[in-house]
């Protein structure tokens, strides 16, 4: 996801069918919209914090993956695509196991995993 998806996704999860009507959402003018569309201007961590909610999208993973396409700092580009990879390892690990619930097979998906360590437990 970059800027453009989440603004899309922000219309879409709120039912809206114009940037006009999510720069009203927003609170901000249509070229502001105009601009983050086409990348002439980055959405700063208050708007990206607003379309996440309204995309129902955990802030965090919303914040990595607009930081990584814009970071040209090629460690901190290398940090936000890390964090980016582990929401979305995370989000397929959560779908895994909705799936394996719903379809009756969460015992047997349990059974395969291994329990971990206490960290206390040498203690």
């Amino acid at each position: 996801m970059d800027q453009i998806g989440l603004i899309d996704a922000a219309k879409q999860q709120q039912g809206l069918t114009s940037d006009y009507k999510l720069a009203q959402a927003l609170g901000i003018t249509t070229a502001r919209i105009a601009d983050l569309r086409s990348q002439r201007r980055a959405p700063d961590d208050a708007e990206i914090s607003m379309l996440a909610d309204m995309a129902k999208i955990d802030l965090r993973a919303a914040l990595a993956a607009v930081h990584k396409t814009r970071e040209k700092n090629p460690a901190k580009r290398a940090y936000w695509e890390r964090i980016s990879m582990q929401f979305a390892l995370g989000s397929a690990a959560a779908a895994t196991v909705i799936v394996e619930k719903i379809s009756g097979n969460f015992e047997s998906l349990m059974s395969r995993c291994t329990p971990r360590r206490s960290l206390f437990s040498a203690l």
